[in-house]
This record gives structure tokens, sequence and C-alpha cells, in this order.
């Protein structure tokens, strides 16, 4: 049995959610639905919300944020969160009686789990992608960003599952009729959120290091397809040779229901 098993709750922009689970600790990084949706979502999976044992937040965006402070109190559970974005998400939101745990950079620990922040770029007041380490077992997410680099590829590098954001594809961004010129830019922006080819780039490399199964998570509904973000990447693996049927496993997260990879 791996070490660390994931399930993506649900990824959109109406919601998200992604279970961490190991032996003896459950978490939620962020919680993107009401708590009656987040309870059934896990419940649909077998997990009781009272098995939860902490919610990590990436930042303080409603769709990460919108079941927090319900689940958190109800549960009695402790949210851990970059000072930055616990300080922007408990000025506008009142959630009394939730214990909160704010870290700048530093990794820390979490009963039997090291969890690794790391910083990327988003237009909220910070945003986090995070590392969990587990017993020789690495995992990693990083769903709201506008550009992968050196470092942030450095800091997933060596896990054993990555989930990542595949948000839009460029022509169906630009040809949507829907989109004012201002949001399409700051979509495409480097504050904004990665496109399908940009996810596949850091896949190339996140797989040449050792990584062979990846989530394609926070597809856009109106910019993207499940098919597209998937046959984007799978494409350009199998150009430098990679085996996307049988040595890398794809998966692609939904809106609309929870997604177990196929390790």
């Amino acid at each position: 049995m791996n070490k660390i098993n994931i399930t993506v709750l649900g990824s959109g922009s109406k919601g998200n959610c992604t279970l961490v689970e190991t032996q003896n600790t459950k978490l939620l990084i962020d919680c993107g639905f009401s708590a009656r949706e987040t309870v059934k979502r896990l419940e649909s999976v077998g997990v009781n919300p009272t098995e939860i044992n902490a919610i990590l937040l990436t930042h303080e965006h409603k769709d990460h944020t919108a079941g927090v402070a319900t689940f958190a109190k109800k549960f009695e559970v402790p949210v851990f969160g970059n000072e930055i974005s616990l300080a922007e998400y408990t000025r506008s939101t009142d959630a009394p009686d939730i214990e909160f745990n704010d870290f700048k950079t530093d990794d820390f620990y979490f009963r039997e789990l090291t969890i690794a922040p790391f910083e990327v770029s988003h237009d909220s007041r910070h945003c986090n992608g995070y590392a969990i380490y587990c017993e020789g077992e690495k995992f990693s997410l990083a769903t709201d960003l506008g550009y992968v680099d050196e470092r942030i590829l450095a800091s997933m590098e060596g896990s054993q599952t990555i989930v990542l954001e595949s948000n839009h594809e460029p022509d169906y961004l630009m040809a949507n009729p829907h989109y004012p010129a201002i949001l399409k830019e700051r979509i495409a922006g480097r504050r904004g959120h990665l496109s399908n080819q940009d996810c596949a780039n850091a896949i190339l490399q996140l797989a040449k290091s050792g990584t062979q199964n990846f989530v394609l998570a926070h597809l856009s509904h109106e910019n993207n397809t499940p098919q597209k973000a998937k046959q984007i990447t799978s494409t350009l693996l199998s150009s430098y040779g990679a085996d996307v049927n049988n040595e890398i496993k794809i998966d692609v997260a939904s809106q609309e229901f929870a997604v177990k990879p196929t390790l």
C-alpha cells in the first residue's frame, strides 16, 4: 500500500478540495465547496468527515475556502496556511472558534507528515503549492499559478504523484466571446492560470525526474475540455518516448465528482 494516497474531491472554478490520506492522518488541501458538499464527497469515497485532521489552504479565493469556516468549526479541524493568506481570509470571513495556524515559508511537521509549502504566482494576496512527505514518499500539488519556473519544479521533483493545474487552451480562451479582454489577459498572464501547454512542459520535466502519476486539475469549464488537456500532455510526453498508457499515468480531475489517480 502507498504511504500517501490522494483523491481530488473536485477541482475547478466552482470549488477545489483534495483529500490526502496516510496510515494515521487525513487532511484536506482547500475546502472550496460548501461544508455539506464536502461531507458528501468525502462519504462518496468512504471517509467520515470526523476523520479529517487538518485543512491546508493554498490561498484565500472563494473557490478554495467556501466551506472552510463551517467545516472546521463543525468537526473541530485546525486550519493551516501562510500568514498572509490567513490574514486575508479571516479579514473577510466570520470564522470564530477555529484554530488557525500560520507559517511563512518554512517546512513544518504535522503528525507523521512533513509539509513543505512553496510560493506560486497567482493574483491573490499569497498563494502556495504544497509538497507532502511521509516515510520516503512525496506528493505535490499546485493548482493556481501563472507559470512554472525552476524553483517550482525543484519543489515538486521526486514526487510519486503530482496534481498540477491545466486550466485553459489558449486558442479557446482568446476566442471566447463571453470573456472581456481584461479577463483573458488576467487568466493568461503570469499571475493567472496555467495553460495546457505550460502544464505539459512542466510535466515533461517532472516525468524526466521520475514522477509517473499526474492529475490535471482546475480545468476551465469554458476554455478547456478534459480530452484536450490530456491530449496536449500525452502528445508531448509521447514525442519524447514516454509510454503514456503504462509508464506514465495521467488522470483529469473533475468539478463534479471525486477522482482517485489510477496508480
